[in-house]
């Protein structure tokens, strides 16, 4: 067997070696398999893009289907806005030809007969009468005469006890009843004789007992009473539409005549 150099031998290895490092260094490709998975995600990066696009083609497409039944939902809309207007200028018509059908009415309702007309003429004009000045009212808010022009009223004096006084309530609660809506007022000017009937809460008591339902002025002080010079319990005093006090009627009767009274005044025409 051939004798092996030992110098020979030793640079054989480390040759070999060096050749084993070199080919260990240049061998690290693994890193280079991660390119893919980027691509990858690029790739997906893209792909969501084309989702929205998608997306937006399509809401675009629905809205251009949507669009004509909106276009013919406006054109019913303009269709019945003229029938709204219309129909509302109608109901705001109505209250005016109402309230002007009731003045004709009560125009040819107010025309007085020829024994209206008679009987008008024998009623004295004894001018104004006093102003009511009460501050306590019953049954309504305080009125004034001044404030009823246009309208017949009745000033009856009365108190809540006298017996005269409740015999004539049935007939002015029918009077109320029968020719409110025709203009007539009744007042009731509640001016007590005792100290029992001066206190509010007894009158309202009979306002109840004895069915009253036209106003009442309380005139406890008697300032009424005296600015009208009266003296008699009941008492009425008929002022016309225009003002004027045309008639007295003192105590109890005489309903008949005095209801033809009414109806020939309520039927008066304004000068």
């Amino acid at each position: 067997m051939p004798k092996v150099n030992p110098v020979k031998f030793f640079a054989f290895g480390l040759i070999f070696l060096l050749v084993a490092c070199n080919s260990a260094e240049a061998s690290p490709s693994a890193p280079v398999k991660e390119a893919p998975a980027e691509v990858v995600e690029v790739e997906a990066k893209v792909e969501e893009p084309k989702a929205e696009v998608a997306a937006v083609e399509e809401a675009q497409a629905a809205a251009e289907e949507a669009a004509p039944v909106a276009e013919e939902s406006m054109a019913k809309v303009e269709e019945t806005a003229p029938v709204v207007e219309e129909s509302a200028a109608i109901a705001e018509a109505a209250p005016v030809e109402e309230e002007a059908m009731k003045q004709e009415a009560n125009i040819t309702k107010a025309s007085p007969t020829e024994a209206q007309l008679q009987l008008l003429a024998s009623l004295e004009n004894q001018g104004a009468p006093p102003e009511l000045f009460n501050e306590v009212w019953l049954n309504s808010e305080p009125l004034k005469l001044a404030d009823l022009h246009g309208k017949f009223v009745i000033v009856e004096f009365w108190t809540f006890g006298c017996y005269n006084c409740q015999n004539v309530v049935p007939s002015l609660r029918e009077w109320h009843q029968k020719y409110a809506d025709d203009g007539l007022v009744i007042i009731g000017v509640h001016t007590p004789e005792f100290g029992y009937e001066g206190e509010v809460e007894n009158v309202k008591q009979a306002l109840i007992n004895q069915d009253i339902p036209y106003s009442v002025a309380i005139d406890n002080d008697w300032k009424t009473w005296r600015a009208y010079n009266n003296r008699y319990w009941p008492a009425k005093y008929f002022v016309d539409k225009a003002g004027n006090l045309r008639h007295i009627h003192i105590g109890e009767g005489r309903y008949e005549q005095q209801e033809e009274i009414i109806q020939a005044l309520l039927a008066e025409n304004l000068s």
